[in-house]
């Protein structure tokens, strides 16, 4: 009687590795999709806390602060005295950019990800805010 052999053939362990390689790349797209709406959101929110900041401002001064052309929010001392946690820096490392021409309107936004790009940009004006 001959002994039968035990273990798997080159094949079966190239199938598994195929399948294990495969689904490793799938979750890796997700955690990629997962981190980027994690700075997405936490950029909305720290725009909403300069907003708020910048409202508080416009209370005690009776208008926001003036700046022509886009740049890091003025006032930075009273941001940065006035709201506990706020960052001025977006989550990829740029800071945020602010815009006040008229003494009753501003606008802030980040540029995204990409700074090259405007269509990722996170901007409260727009629609798709």
């Amino acid at each position: 009687m001959t002994e039968a052999r035990r273990g798997f053939t080159i094949l079966e362990l190239l199938a598994v590795m195929a399948i294990i390689a495969i689904l490793a790349g799938l979750g890796a797209g997700g955690y990629r999709l997962a981190r980027r709406e994690a700075k997405e959101s936490a950029a909305k929110s720290d725009i909403e806390k300069i907003r708020n900041a910048l409202n508080e401002y416009r209370a005690e001064y009776g208008r926001f602060p003036q700046q022509d052309s886009p740049g890091p929010p003025p006032a930075l001392e009273f941001l940065t005295n006035n709201v506990e946690g706020i960052l001025l820096t977006d989550p990829w490392g740029r800071p945020y950019l602010y815009v006040s021409t008229n003494r009753f309107l501003y606008s802030i936004w980040s540029t995204g990800q990409n700074a090259d790009d405007e269509s990722d940009d996170i901007d409260p004006s727009k629609a798709d805010y």
